[in-house]
Protein backbone atom coordinates (compact mmCIF):
# COMPACT_ATOMS: atom_id res chain seq x y z
CA UNK A 1 0.00 0.00 0.00
CA UNK A 2 1.19 3.50 -0.86
CA UNK A 3 0.55 6.04 1.88
CA UNK A 4 0.13 9.77 1.17
CA UNK A 5 0.66 11.62 4.45
CA UNK A 6 -2.13 14.12 5.10
CA UNK A 7 -1.07 16.88 7.48
CA UNK A 8 -3.36 19.58 6.06
CA UNK A 9 -0.75 21.27 3.85
CA UNK A 10 -2.04 21.07 0.28
CA UNK A 11 -1.54 19.16 -3.01
CA UNK A 12 -2.65 15.89 -1.41
CA UNK A 13 -5.38 15.00 -3.84
CA UNK A 14 -3.50 15.92 -7.01
CA UNK A 15 -1.04 13.19 -6.02
CA UNK A 16 -3.85 10.79 -5.16
CA UNK A 17 -5.45 11.50 -8.56
CA UNK A 18 -2.15 10.88 -10.38
CA UNK A 19 -1.64 7.53 -8.63
CA UNK A 20 -5.20 6.52 -9.53
CA UNK A 21 -4.50 7.41 -13.17
CA UNK A 22 -1.45 5.15 -13.01
CA UNK A 23 -3.56 2.31 -11.64
CA UNK A 24 -1.94 2.47 -8.21
CA UNK A 25 -3.96 2.00 -5.03
CA UNK A 26 -3.13 4.48 -2.29
CA UNK A 27 -4.46 5.82 0.97
CA UNK A 28 -4.50 9.43 2.19
CA UNK A 29 -4.07 9.39 5.94
CA UNK A 30 -2.69 10.95 9.10
CA UNK A 31 -3.17 7.77 11.12
CA UNK A 32 0.08 6.35 12.51
CA UNK A 33 -1.04 2.72 12.10
CA UNK A 34 -1.81 3.21 8.40
CA UNK A 35 1.55 4.89 7.83
CA UNK A 36 3.19 1.96 9.62
CA UNK A 37 1.35 -0.51 7.36
CA UNK A 38 2.46 1.22 4.15
CA UNK A 39 5.12 -0.19 1.86
CA UNK A 40 6.06 3.27 0.55
CA UNK A 41 5.34 6.78 1.81
CA UNK A 42 4.77 10.05 -0.03
CA UNK A 43 5.18 13.27 1.97
CA UNK A 44 3.61 16.09 -0.05
CA UNK A 45 3.10 19.71 0.90
CA UNK A 46 2.49 23.27 -0.21
CA UNK A 47 2.73 26.21 2.16
CA UNK A 48 4.67 27.48 5.16
CA UNK A 49 7.46 25.36 6.66
CA UNK A 50 6.75 26.43 10.24
CA UNK A 51 3.05 25.65 9.94
CA UNK A 52 3.85 22.28 8.39
CA UNK A 53 6.10 21.23 11.27
CA UNK A 54 3.45 22.43 13.72
CA UNK A 55 0.87 20.24 11.98
CA UNK A 56 3.16 17.20 12.00
CA UNK A 57 3.70 17.66 15.74
CA UNK A 58 0.02 18.19 16.52
CA UNK A 59 -0.91 15.05 14.61
CA UNK A 60 1.87 13.04 16.33
CA UNK A 61 3.36 12.07 12.98
CA UNK A 62 7.03 12.83 13.54
CA UNK A 63 7.70 9.74 15.66
CA UNK A 64 6.04 7.32 13.24
CA UNK A 65 7.77 8.91 10.24
CA UNK A 66 11.16 8.62 11.93
CA UNK A 67 10.42 4.99 12.83
CA UNK A 68 9.30 3.96 9.35
CA UNK A 69 11.92 5.94 7.42
CA UNK A 70 15.04 5.89 9.60
CA UNK A 71 14.62 2.57 11.40
CA UNK A 72 12.58 0.40 9.02
CA UNK A 73 14.04 2.22 6.00
CA UNK A 74 10.88 2.37 3.96
CA UNK A 75 11.17 4.37 0.72
CA UNK A 76 9.78 7.88 1.08
CA UNK A 77 9.31 10.61 -1.51
CA UNK A 78 9.02 14.22 -0.34
CA UNK A 79 7.44 16.59 -2.84
CA UNK A 80 7.96 20.39 -2.73
CA UNK A 81 7.46 21.37 0.94
CA UNK A 82 7.68 17.66 1.73
CA UNK A 83 11.28 17.69 0.52
CA UNK A 84 12.09 20.86 2.46
CA UNK A 85 10.80 19.31 5.70
CA UNK A 86 13.59 16.73 5.44
CA UNK A 87 16.18 19.43 6.17
CA UNK A 88 17.56 20.32 9.60
CA UNK A 89 16.33 23.91 9.64
CA UNK A 90 14.30 26.43 7.67
CA UNK A 91 14.54 30.21 7.65
CA UNK A 92 10.82 30.22 6.80
CA UNK A 93 9.71 30.67 10.38
CA UNK A 94 13.14 29.84 11.83
CA UNK A 95 12.01 26.30 12.56
CA UNK A 96 13.80 22.97 13.05
CA UNK A 97 12.86 20.33 10.48
CA UNK A 98 12.92 16.54 10.46
CA UNK A 99 16.71 16.57 10.13
CA UNK A 100 17.05 13.67 7.70
CA UNK A 101 19.48 15.71 5.59
CA UNK A 102 22.23 18.08 6.69
CA UNK A 103 20.61 21.03 4.95
CA UNK A 104 18.93 24.39 5.43
CA UNK A 105 15.94 25.87 3.66
CA UNK A 106 16.54 29.42 2.42
CA UNK A 107 14.53 31.98 0.46
CA UNK A 108 15.58 32.88 -3.07
CA UNK A 109 17.28 36.25 -3.42
CA UNK A 110 17.29 37.28 -7.08
CA UNK A 111 19.59 39.93 -8.50
CA UNK A 112 17.52 40.31 -11.67
CA UNK A 113 14.01 40.59 -10.25
CA UNK A 114 12.56 41.49 -13.65
CA UNK A 115 13.45 38.20 -15.33
CA UNK A 116 13.55 35.99 -12.24
CA UNK A 117 10.46 36.21 -10.08
CA UNK A 118 9.91 34.81 -6.60
CA UNK A 119 8.07 32.52 -6.18
CA UNK A 120 9.79 30.50 -8.89
CA UNK A 121 6.79 29.25 -10.84
CA UNK A 122 6.59 27.23 -14.04
CA UNK A 123 8.62 24.76 -16.05
CA UNK A 124 12.36 24.45 -15.55
CA UNK A 125 15.11 21.99 -16.37
CA UNK A 126 16.64 19.47 -14.00
CA UNK A 127 20.21 18.20 -14.46
CA UNK A 128 21.29 14.95 -12.83
CA UNK A 129 24.16 14.98 -10.33
CA UNK A 130 24.32 11.19 -9.94
CA UNK A 131 22.65 8.05 -11.21
CA UNK A 132 19.50 6.91 -9.47
CA UNK A 133 16.64 4.50 -9.92
CA UNK A 134 14.36 7.51 -9.46
CA UNK A 135 15.74 8.88 -12.75
CA UNK A 136 15.27 5.71 -14.81
CA UNK A 137 14.00 6.67 -18.31
CA UNK A 138 14.02 10.34 -17.26
CA UNK A 139 16.42 11.99 -19.74
CA UNK A 140 18.88 14.53 -18.40
CA UNK A 141 17.68 18.11 -18.98
CA UNK A 142 14.04 17.08 -18.63
CA UNK A 143 11.61 19.81 -17.60
CA UNK A 144 9.42 19.68 -14.51
CA UNK A 145 6.88 22.04 -12.98
CA UNK A 146 7.98 24.17 -9.99
CA UNK A 147 6.16 26.44 -7.52
CA UNK A 148 8.32 27.63 -4.60
CA UNK A 149 9.98 30.62 -2.93
CA UNK A 150 12.46 28.64 -0.80
CA UNK A 151 15.12 26.12 -1.76
CA UNK A 152 17.14 23.45 0.04
CA UNK A 153 20.83 24.25 0.54
CA UNK A 154 22.60 20.96 1.26
CA UNK A 155 25.90 20.58 3.12
CA UNK A 156 26.84 17.23 1.55
CA UNK A 157 26.93 17.42 -2.26
CA UNK A 158 26.63 13.62 -2.38
CA UNK A 159 23.01 14.04 -1.26
CA UNK A 160 22.18 16.08 -4.37
CA UNK A 161 20.32 14.08 -7.00
CA UNK A 162 19.51 16.91 -9.44
CA UNK A 163 20.06 20.63 -9.72
CA UNK A 164 18.30 23.46 -11.53
CA UNK A 165 19.41 26.98 -12.40
CA UNK A 166 17.83 30.37 -11.77
CA UNK A 167 20.71 32.85 -11.85
CA UNK A 168 22.63 30.27 -9.81
CA UNK A 169 22.28 26.49 -9.47
CA UNK A 170 20.13 25.16 -6.64
CA UNK A 171 19.38 21.62 -5.50
CA UNK A 172 16.11 20.44 -7.05
CA UNK A 173 16.14 16.81 -5.87
CA UNK A 174 17.88 14.92 -3.07
CA UNK A 175 18.54 11.26 -2.34
CA UNK A 176 20.09 9.37 0.54
CA UNK A 177 19.55 5.62 0.80
CA UNK A 178 15.74 5.15 1.04
CA UNK A 179 14.95 8.88 1.29
CA UNK A 180 14.07 10.88 -1.83
CA UNK A 181 12.92 14.46 -2.22
CA UNK A 182 11.98 16.60 -5.21
CA UNK A 183 11.42 20.35 -5.14
CA UNK A 184 9.28 20.20 -8.28
CA UNK A 185 5.87 18.59 -8.75
CA UNK A 186 6.07 15.31 -10.69
CA UNK A 187 2.30 14.89 -10.32
CA UNK A 188 1.88 18.07 -12.41
CA UNK A 189 4.68 17.35 -14.90
CA UNK A 190 2.85 15.28 -17.53
CA UNK A 191 4.43 12.06 -18.86
CA UNK A 192 7.92 12.68 -17.50
CA UNK A 193 6.51 13.26 -14.04
CA UNK A 194 4.48 10.08 -14.29
CA UNK A 195 7.65 8.18 -15.18
CA UNK A 196 9.39 9.48 -12.07
CA UNK A 197 6.48 8.51 -9.86
CA UNK A 198 6.47 5.02 -11.43
CA UNK A 199 10.19 4.78 -10.70
CA UNK A 200 9.57 5.53 -7.03
CA UNK A 201 6.78 2.99 -6.84
CA UNK A 202 9.06 0.37 -8.43
CA UNK A 203 11.83 0.78 -5.82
Amino acid sequence: MICIVDYNMGNIFSIKKKLTQLGIESVVTNEANEIADATKIILPGVGHFGKAMEQLKELNLIEVLNEEVLIKRKPILGICLGMQLMAKFSFEGDVVGLGWFDAEVKRFKMENTVENKVPHTGWNTIFSSKSSRLLKDVPDSSEFYFVHSYFVKISNIQDQLTYTEIEHPFTSAIEKENIFGVQFHPEKSHEIGSQMIKNFLDL
